[in-house]
Formats: C-alpha cells, structure tokens, sequence
C-alpha cells in the first residue's frame, strides 16, 4: 500500500482487550487531528474498523497480545491482581514472543513512515517508538494507562492479592527484548510507560492510579446531553463477549416484564433469536448516545468504563455484570459514586437476577444534585485537548 506524503503520519496502535471502546477512542483521536495529519490504524480487531475508516488513511490488522491463561490455571486460577499481573497473562514473561511484537511494530512504523504512535491498550507498540526514536501517546482508561515511575503496580481489589507473575520476571523478559534492539533496559517495569505522553481519559473517581500521576485526566465522554426528561421506560443492556453465556442471566432477561433493548455482537444467533422472541429489540449496530439517553431507564452491562461513565453522564440507573478486574474495578467506583448495582459474574440464579434489575428500574438515576456534580468532569471538548497535546509532538 504506497504511503501518500505531505502531513505528519500517526499510527493509532491497537494491541489488546476486547471491548468496542479501545476503537471509540482512537477514532475520537482520528477525528481531532484528522485536518492536520494522515492517520493509520493497526488494530488487534476489526470487529469495529469500519469506525476508524472515514478517518484514517488506511486501517489494518494489527499485532494481537492474546491471554494465555495456562500458568494461571496451573496456580489454581487466581483472580488477576494488578495490571503486571495482567501482563503476565499476556506472555510478558517470554521475551522471544515480545522480540517478535516489537518487530512487527517496528517493521510497521517503517513501513507507514510514521512519526508518532498513538496507542490504546497496546504496549508492545509504545516500546516499539521508544525504539525507533519517534514520540509516543498513551490513551484509554486509567486502568490501562498506568503511569511510569510506580515501583510495583498496586493491587486494586482487596480480595484479589495472589500473583502468578512476579515483576522481577517480567521485567527480565522486557529488558532482553530492549537490548535485542540495542534499546537501554528499564529500572521498573512500569516503565514501559515513562517515554510516552499519558492522556488518561476517566474521571478521578474510576482512576486506579489517583494520586500517583503527573498527567491530568481527559474527560471520557465528549457531547454534554441533557439529563433524561424521565420519560424513558426501556431498559438498555450491552454484552459485548460472553457475558450471555451466562444462563442465569439470560433467563432472567427473558422473563421481565420490561421493554427492553439490546446491543450484544458477543451472543450467538441462537441466544439472539431467544431475546427477539421474547420481545427484546435487539440491534445490529450501536445505539448513538442520544438514542440510549433519550429511550433508557436503566443500562445492564458488565462494568465496561465507557458504558458506566455514559450512564453517569445521563443519571439513570445502571447494574453492572463483571467479567473480570477491570470490570469489577470500575462498577465498584462508580456504585460509590452514583446508583449502579454490581451482580457477581458468577450469579446463578435468574430470579435473583430478575430481581435486583427491578429494584434497580424502580430507583432510576437517584440524587440529581450528585449526577450533575460528577457531569463537570465527565463531559468536555476532547478534541480540542487531544489537538493541544499531540499536535505540538509532532510539529
């Protein structure tokens, strides 16, 4: 593919996780520096590239860190405990496979010319421009932007503090991949972050990391919406993988008595036709902000940082369904700050589901008074602070 020439390239870089929004935020970069330079996207899924595609020059598939979860079976599986530790799933340990990583975004960069990597949950690719001498930006939630200089992740659940990985092994693994490139090698793992620009974008109440940064924190949602007049009825719920493996949850679904409305590309057909039939409309494409604003009484998801933080920002309602840390992370912050109900991953009994989503649909969204205090930081004009931060990296 010839590389046109005359703008600043970017490379948005994308290397792990699953969710919809690690592609919302690049394309929000896209966007905002879409005027001043030619942007390529290199994604670990292109479930949602057609997003990126009115915005970049050109969009690919991109290295993937996949999870490797065999040495933490072989531990006893272990809940993860710290993002190090999440690391670690995703074959941090093995320097032959980070040596391979890198190359395939060194290799990238070279090819597309690029002058600044732009990366979202994609580590591999920020060493990779450490490497090659070029700028770097760290975007996405706080979660997965940690900042540099932390001697050891910290732990951020209570009941989660069993590591299978230790930090001193991963941080061998990086460093022979660094040399293998004639890079110099790290003092703390956590640096793998210290030569990019971090754009945290979450509010200071989901960070795992407030106190600990330097950087301040982008506001996650760009268009301020008026709170809900309160004639929304329908309850909303997002799955994006298998949450609706979950039989329970499923049946608990299907039995309410509720308009409701679905998005949910994780499900099979077959759990699909279940919903349609019992009424569900389920979409085939995301629902636009205002449409869930102005239809919704209540959100279901699994805690994702973007579906919470949107439920915020409007002030309804919401039950959170956690996978995994980050999910359980999240819906636990934001239950201190506003009504959202969090059901354990593992719940097993649809009327005990069935009943806390209608307990929760008969609260709604709770004290207007603390929804528009939390409204302050939630909204802003992300595009005119990404142009503010990056464009001066690369002119």
């Amino acid at each position: 593919m010839p590389v046109e020439v005359g703008r600043p390239r970017v490379l948005l870089a994308w290397e792990g996780g699953a969710g919809r929004g690690h592609a919302v935020t690049l394309k929000v970069i896209a966007q905002a520096l879409h005027d001043e330079v030619f942007c390529d996207a290199a994604l670990c899924r292109l479930d949602h590239a057609s997003e990126l595609q009115p915005h970049c020059d050109s969009v690919f598939q991109g290295a993937r860190l996949s999870v490797n979860r065999s040495r933490r079976e072989a531990a006893g599986n272990p809940h993860v405990a710290t993002w190090g530790d999440f690391l670690g799933d995703l074959n941090f340990w093995n320097p032959q496979f980070l040596i391979a990583q890198i190359k395939w975004w060194l290799d990238t960069i070279k090819a597309r010319k690029s002058q600044l990597v732009v990366a979202d949950f994609a580590p591999c690719a920020q060493l990779a421009a450490q490497i090659a001498g070029i700028p770097s930006v760290a975007v996405g939630t706080g979660y997965s932007v940690p900042p540099s200089g932390l001697d050891r992740f910290p732990f951020l659940l209570p009941e989660y503090t069993k590591l299978v990985f230790a930090e001193d092994e991963l941080l061998r693994a990086v460093n022979m991949a660094l040399v293998h490139f004639g890079a110099r090698p790290l003092a703390r793992l956590s640096d793998i972050y210290s030569e990019s620009t971090a754009m945290p974008r979450t509010i200071s109440g989901l960070d795992p990391y407030k106190g600990a940064r330097r950087a301040p924190l982008l506001p996650p949602l760009n268009e301020r919406l008026p709170r809900p007049d309160g004639s929304g009825d329908e309850v909303f719920f997002y799955f994006s993988a298998s949450e609706t493996e979950n039989h329970a949850l499923v049946d608990a679904l299907i039995g309410l008595d509720l308009p409701m409305r679905a998005f949910i590309p994780g499900a099979s057909a077959e759990t699909k036709e279940l919903f349609i039939e019992a009424g569900v409309t389920v979409e085939t494409r995301p629902s636009s902000f205002e449409e869930i604003n102005r239809r919704s009484r209540l959100l279901l998801h699994s805690g994702q940082h973007g579906t919470l933080c949107m439920g915020l920002g409007m002030g309804i309602g919401q039950v959170a369904f956690p996978q995994h840390l980050e999910h359980h992370f999240h819906a636990r912050r934001a239950a201190d700050l506003a009504p959202v109900r969090v059901v354990n991953s593992g719940a097993n009994n649809a009327d005990e589901i069935s009943a806390a989503i209608m307990e929760a649909y008969e609260i709604g969204g709770g004290d207007a008074a603390a929804v528009e205090r939390l409204r302050s930081d939630l909204f802003g004009d992300v595009g005119a602070l990404v142009r503010g931060r990056i464009l001066p990296l690369i002119h």
